[in-house]
């Protein structure tokens, strides 16, 4: 198995999967792959997740993640 390449779950060769997976994986505006960034809560009760595009400098989302 190569290491390098990228796995999903799911079916991505249907064409409304891999625009999903592309929407959420690409910037909108230029179609560079974003960046994501992962930070810790302090307490490390939560991870928020930044994605942005290092072409466009745009913050194109921010997810906080709770941890159990």
């Amino acid at each position: 198995m190569d290491s390098q390449r990228l796995q999903y779950f799911e079916k991505i060769e249907n064409p409304k999967h891999r625009e999903f997976i592309d929407s959420l994986s690409h910037c909108v505006l230029c179609g560079t792959v974003l960046e994501l960034r992962h930070t810790k809560s302090d307490e490390e009760t939560q991870i928020r997740e930044e994605a942005h595009c290092p072409q466009c400098e745009i913050k194109t989302r921010a997810k906080i993640f709770a941890l159990n």
